[in-house]
């Protein structure tokens, strides 16, 4: 077609349209064209997320008022119609789902190999740490979706547990080879792999799976490039080595770990994630909260609570365990062998995710629903949607059909805190914590209800692409079927209660702790704390929580807490940072409730108007802890390493608790400045001892 009949073609159309909307002015029609481009180039930026709720809104809007009048299954009925008659709906899933990943586009086969190449040679001039970085960048720059990704994956972990066992780290480099052995290590090469495994395991006091490494070793030879006379010289050292180990008896050495880790001392027999010092009540007005059945120290700990469900912000799922969310070292760390982006801190955590949730997660990638082209970068939603999604793609589909279909909407305010059997215990992992949320359902708008019903379809979406549902001829049926719609249902619910319950899942950055100050942290994901959320909020409260081992929240008192006391927590609103009425605001706003605690109803100062004259004997006794504490809470790396082995954190600690108990002791009223120090301190060494680090 030449240019005069394109020309004649454009023109053409352009009457037509014209003729449609009514203009009769050309000057008119390009102006609104324009906009409308203009429209199109903002709205093909946003990141698919935003586009479909978008596209999905406007088409319910036509019939709002009808679709207000609808009850909660019929909405969902109704949204998934409207947005699978929608043909630039069901083009824009496409295109979120057939888009490459974005972690994708820079990775090649020839540059893991080229990495791998760097890593050998920087193992031959005896620099392991760069090789251990050049390995682990190698495998994590292959594609394991095709055979040559998994080999070269699999070349890479075994060159890494070559440097591994050089340094000594025999159980890094055991892992690194079951991986390597996983990742289809080459047959022909095996048995250097399998005499590798075996001299670890001796190290390690493991003496019979010693053997049974060098038995496979003795067997996988036949596979071997090797010629007649290597094979026997093989067979003959590793018969050597057996015969070395018969008559040995097992003597394992325990993993070793630096780390300090803080552990319960006597837990609540029906709530084991709590101190036997805190007891879970129930009243009609207030909910589930805490009360302490005996006086609590200032320092005590009174909770360590794992996540039933979890999830990392989009940016940091190539930095982070997608399993436990712990940091993942650049010279550590195993891809996944389904997905492009996703890393695991170890072979349990990988073998946890693939047995569960990652097999339905890696053939979706609900990161690329939020990058934005325009800003080339995540942009960071609300973490209900990612934690709706895992809290179903935790469990099989079964497992709802059969044990939440009818219970999910029995919601009942008291579990956790009336138990009738005497085997009843409150686990953290127990799926009851998820559905029994408060969630202010009688409160909702229709906006609300248009926005959650909206979130729930693409979710369903997303699960059907993901063949969560097992094998579909289309992801895009405008009818959702009796599953679907259970899921449907039960996904709604859980976003009503994940709106108000998640918290932040947060690491300590390096570098940033000078004495007594507020740490710097580092926002990772989003959790749900199922005990953490037993207990009401305070806007003074009596309570410090940290984030630690990745996916746990550790809380202890701030404070002294008597018996019979209320135990609170803190949603992130504290007198001290907010005056009363913007606090009042910020807490109906996100959570629906007007706050009640002693700070609301005293009208407790901000920070700067505290009180901060003490008695000067008193005064003088609080000076003499600070200048120990500005001297051992130095906190780079090395500094805190240091300062474990010489166990001053711990001394530390001990002095921030004699601050809070000397200014108890000599009866100084809270609120008051010299607490809040105190406080910081104790929450800066529970950080630094304990806390997720960067």
């Amino acid at each position: 077609m030449d240019f005069m009949q394109r020309q004649g073609q454009i023109e053409k159309v352009k009457n037509q349209m014209m003729q449609v909307m009514g203009i009769t002015d050309p000057a008119e029609f390009q102006r609104i064209a324009k906009d409308y481009c203009k429209e199109m180039a903002v709205e093909m930026c946003l990141p698919y997320f935003h586009r479909l709720f978008s596209r999905i809104s406007k088409v319910i809007e036509k019939s709002r008022d009808k679709f207000d009048k609808l009850d909660r299954v019929e909405k969902l009925k109704a949204v998934m119609k409207a947005a699978m008659d929608d043909v630039e709906c069901v083009d824009t899933f496409k295109l979120a789902f057939e888009e490459e990943d974005i972690e994708a586009e820079g990775l090649k086969p020839e540059k893991s190999g080229q990495l791998r190449n760097e890593g050998n040679a920087a193992f031959q001039k005896k620099k392991d740490i760069d090789a251990l970085k050049l390995y682990t960048e190698a495998m994590f720059s292959a594609k394991p979706e095709t055979e040559e990704g998994k080999k070269d994956i699999a070349m890479a972990l075994a060159n890494r547990s070559a440097v591994l066992i050089k340094m000594d780290n025999f159980e890094r480099c055991l892992e690194d080879i079951e991986a390597a052995l996983q990742f289809g290590y080459p047959h022909n090469m095996r048995f250097k792999l399998l005499d590798r495994q075996a001299k670890c395991l001796t190290k390690l006091g493991r003496y019979s799976d010693a053997v049974q490494s060098y038995n496979r070793l003795v067997l996988s030879l036949k596979e071997a490039n090797l010629d007649n006379d290597k094979i026997e010289k093989w067979k003959k050292d590793t018969q050597k080595e057996i015969d070395g180990l018969k008559g040995k008896t097992d003597n394992p050495i325990e993993p070793t770990n630096n780390k300090q880790k803080l552990e319960l001392e006597h837990p609540n027999k029906k709530i084991p994630q709590f101190s036997d010092c805190v007891q879970l009540v129930y009243h009609k007005k207030l909910g589930r909260y805490g009360i302490a059945t005996r006086d609590i120290e200032a320092g005590e700990l009174l909770m360590i609570d794992t996540s039933v469900t979890h999830h990392l912000l989009n940016a940091t799922r190539s930095t982070h365990c997608t399993h436990c969310m712990k940091r993942v070292q650049n010279t550590e760390g195993i891809p996944s062998p389904i997905g492009i982006g996703t890393r695991f801190c170890s072979l349990s955590c990988s073998k946890a995710a693939l047995d569960t949730y990652h097999p339905v997660e890696a053939k979706i990638n609900l990161n690329k629903f939020f990058w934005s082209r325009k800003d080339k970068r995540y942009e960071e939603l609300s973490g209900n949607i990612p934690l709706t999604f895992r809290a179903i793609t935790q469990k099989p589909l079964d497992y709802f059909m059969t044990t939440w279909k009818d219970t999910f909407e029995n919601v009942d305010a008291k579990f956790g805190a009336e138990f009738k059997q005497e085997d009843d215990i409150c686990k953290y992992s127990d799926y009851r914590n998820i559905f029994f949320l408060e969630a202010h359902r009688q409160e909702r708008t229709n906006d609300e209800m248009l926005s959650l019903g909206i979130r729930t379809i693409l979710l369903i979406v997303m699960l059907r692409h993901g063949g969560y549902f097992g094998e579909k001829e289309t992801p895009y049926a405008a009818t959702m079927s009796d599953a679907e719609l259970t899921m449907a249902r039960i996904a709604f619910h859980i976003q009503e209660g994940i709106q108000f319950n998640l918290h932040s899942v947060d690491e300590i950055l390096p570098n940033k702790l000078s004495g007594i100050a507020t740490p710097e942290i580092n926002e990772v994901g989003a959790a749900l704390f199922p005990t953490l959320l037993l207990l009401n909020h305070s806007c003074e409260p009596n309570t410090l929580r940290i984030c630690a081992n990745g996916n746990q929240s550790i809380m202890v008192a701030k404070r002294k807490i008597k018996k019979g006391d209320e135990v609170s927590d803190n949603y992130g609103i504290h007198h001290v940072s907010f005056a009363f009425e913007e606090r009042q605001e910020r807490l109906k706003r996100g959570f629906h409730f007007s706050c009640c605690c002693d700070a609301c109803a005293n009208d407790f100062p901000r920070l700067r108007s505290l009180k901060e004259a003490l008695p000067e004997a008193v005064e003088e006794k609080f000076d003499a802890l600070r200048p120990e504490l500005k001297i051992t809470m130095l906190a780079n790396r090395e500094d805190v390493k240091d300062n474990f082995r010489k166990k001053n954190h711990q001394q530390c600690l001990k002095k921030s608790v004699e601050m809070i108990q000397l200014l108890e002791k000599n009866n100084i009223v809270y609120p008051h400045r010299h607490y809040e120090l105190a406080a910081l301190s104790l929450l800066s060494c529970l950080w630094t001892m304990y806390g997720n680090h960067h």
